[in-house]
């Protein structure tokens, strides 16, 4: 690669206008996709964006055939009919009820608590499955699976209006197997970092590539992001439904068709004692006895296994990539 010499600005005629860094990190920030600025409520930020614009927005455009609906709000929609779902079976035992006599309102209330608690163990468990293994994948890969960029799609004019809107979505930088978005990773490293093989560098090192630098860095952090992400997607989508099960599985123990709602300094011993009694089950048979263990075991086998195969396939690096990626290279051969 051909080496850049520092430009003398001396040299510039003084009619020239020089963009500086700022400036064009500014208008970069504005009128682009970049990758968000990451913090502890980035993912609470962006799933509450795309919940609220499920049923405000997205549902009504895809239900009106709207020309504007995309595929990312395609993507987005899958949570409503849970919710949706999960809200109507709720409010069937509670509506049930009063048609109920009195003597069997409070199992009849009891009932409602358990529903009500698995159906939001059964969201909770698809949730931190990912969570916790793309946390763990991050510390041992340097592959942050979770990064979120904003989008700013310009929407056509729909019926009565005179210009369309411009509206804001979360993607996931990693969301694509194939076509993750590396340009956005490029241009967060050179205008943040002072190099565009930033972040593959760190991948490259976290692969045991220590002498990696530059291009050749983009060369073994590509194949090795995609690996990552193919074997994380296909054990979550296994382990995730585990762990949901095992969530609605606890939510009908007793201790929450005890539980008094009324008094949320109790909830967490709730939870302990709900946790306690899937894992001790009953003394009816074998089965009763141990398939609250099992559950709860197969859980922690899922998520650590969804962290640990992509984490051992990183770190494997076969002879023919040893081969082929020359790591003294200061260039990229396309």
């Amino acid at each position: 690669m051909p080496q850049v010499n520092s430009v003398n600005l001396e040299s510039i005629p003084k009619n020239t206008y020089v963009v500086s860094k700022e400036e064009k990190k500014e208008k970069y920030y504005k009128n682009e996709p970049h990758i968000h600025k990451q913090g502890p409520l980035t993912g609470l930020k962006a799933g509450a964006h795309k919940f609220t614009n499920d049923f405000l927005t997205y549902f009504p455009k895809g239900f009106q055939g709207s020309k504007n609906s995309d595929f990312y709000e395609f993507l987005s929609l899958g949570m409503v009919p849970y919710a949706l779902g999960s809200i109507v079976m709720v409010l069937l035992y509670g509506v049930s009820n009063k048609q109920l006599r009195l003597g069997d309102k409070p199992q009849a209330i009891m009932n409602i608590k358990n529903v009500a608690a698995g159906t939001a163990l059964y969201a909770l468990g698809r949730w931190v499955t990912p969570k916790l293994s793309h946390t763990m994948l991050h510390i041992t890969t340097g592959i942050p699976l979770d990064l979120k960029y904003i989008n700013k799609v310009n929407e056509l004019p729909e019926p009565g209006q005179e210009k369309g809107l411009v509206r804001t979505q979360y993607p996931g930088v990693y969301d694509s197997v194939q076509f993750y978005r590396s340009d956005l990773l490029s241009k967060d490293a050179d205008l943040n970092h002072g190099s565009i093989y930033y972040h593959d560098d760190k991948i490259a090192k976290k692969a045991g590539f220590k002498d990696a630098h530059d291009a050749s860095t983009n060369q073994i952090a590509g194949p090795k992001i995609r690996g990552v992400k193919a074997r994380a997607t296909a054990l979550e989508n296994f382990a995730k439904y585990i762990t949901a099960g095992t969530g609605v599985a606890m939510g009908f123990q007793k201790a929450f068709s005890e539980m008094k709602m009324n008094e949320p300094k109790t909830w967490l011993n709730t939870i302990k004692e709900a946790f306690l009694q899937l894992w001790n089950g009953t003394d009816r048979n074998a089965i009763t006895k141990n398939a609250g263990k099992a559950m709860l075991i197969l859980s922690g086998i899922g998520i650590t296994l969804s962290w640990l195969i992509p984490t051992i396939g990183f770190k494997r690096n076969p002879d023919t990539m040893k081969s082929t990626v020359d790591t003294q290279k200061d260039y990229e051969v396309c």
